[in-house]
């Protein structure tokens, strides 16, 4: 890693402020990235609203009055993340980048009302056989005392071009037989653009079939948090014990308009839950986590 550039804010970083330099920032081509920076953001002081998470509790599928979804955090980062993406010392395009994977750690309650410290950092570059990836870390604390922990993995997809292994990639498993469904959900296009008004990512490919075909899909494709969010908001509510972490696997984009199934099973001791194709039972996203330990 070629040195680190540290961004301090008091508040969380303006969102439409940042959004141009996120579209329009001119970035070297992938193939030609060489030893980047780490980006850092902090913010000293963030107070949780209780509207905002009841919006965004109501809109994934949370029941209400809740306590602060585990995934609500990553919404509430999101100005930093962009922040981070907005930099000139950032290489990637952000409009271009494929979400791989995330893990989150609840260690603590989060209550609205509370001040929060939250730090993010874009880190850890490294070169996978289908494009350049890096991890998007954030930590919020308050008081000191660590509340929440995720990483994203992102990748920056090598063109065709690159002489590197192209083709396409792995079928998604299909969920086992003795899965149960735990729900059938309409996914609409007006979906998409509840959760970018809701957690302030407005990226095009979720947005419009325009924009996502300039980026080569299909058309339109749902948030991958949401589909995250949706399946563990689904009753009943999993038992995700504090410290506990939640890896999430995202296989295959939701075209829009979609129908889809939430469903679960157990393996190999971890509990999953899986957004899936309700023709083909092809898992798009699932989210696992260490089954709870039963005390007599």
């Amino acid at each position: 890693m070629a040195g680190t550039v540290h961004l301090h804010a008091t508040t969380l970083p303006s969102t439409w402020a940042n959004f141009p330099f996120v579209l329009f920032r001119r970035r070297p081509p992938v193939t030609e990235v060489g030893e980047p920076v780490e980006i850092r953001c902090d913010v000293a002081r963030v107070r949780l609203d209780a509207s905002h998470v009841i919006r965004y509790a109501a809109m994934c599928g949370f029941p209400t009055p809740v306590p602060v979804p585990l995934t609500y955090p990553h919404v509430l980062v999101m100005p930093l993340h962009l922040a981070i993406f907005a930099q000139g010392a950032f290489p990637l395009r952000p409009m271009g980048l494929i979400h791989l994977s995330n893990a989150i750690e609840t260690l603590a309650d989060m209550r609205p009302g509370m001040a929060l410290q939250i730090s993010a950092a874009a880190r850890n570059y490294r070169r996978l056989d289908a494009g350049l990836a890096f991890d998007m870390t954030t930590e919020i604390s308050s008081d000191g005392r660590p509340l929440w922990r995720e990483t994203c993995v992102f990748m920056s997809r090598w063109p065709e071009a690159a002489g590197r292994p192209a083709g396409r990639p792995p079928r998604p498993p299909k969920a086992p037989k003795d899965s149960v469904t735990l729900a059938e959900v309409d996914v609409a296009r007006s979906t998409a653009w509840s959760y970018a008004r809701v957690s302030g990512d407005y990226n095009p490919i979720h947005l419009n079939d325009r924009a996502a075909r300039f980026f080569g899909l299909r058309g339109a494709i749902v948030h991958g948090m949401w589909s995250l969010a949706r399946s563990l908001a689904q009753e009943p509510l999993p038992a995700v014990p504090a410290g506990t972490r939640i890896d999430a696997q995202f296989l295959t984009p939701v075209q829009l308009p979609a129908r889809v199934a939430i469903k679960e099973w157990v393996e190999d001791g971890q509990v999953r839950r899986a957004l899936c194709d309700l023709r083909t039972g092809r898992v798009h996203m699932y989210a696992s986590w260490a089954r709870p330990v039963v005390e007599w």
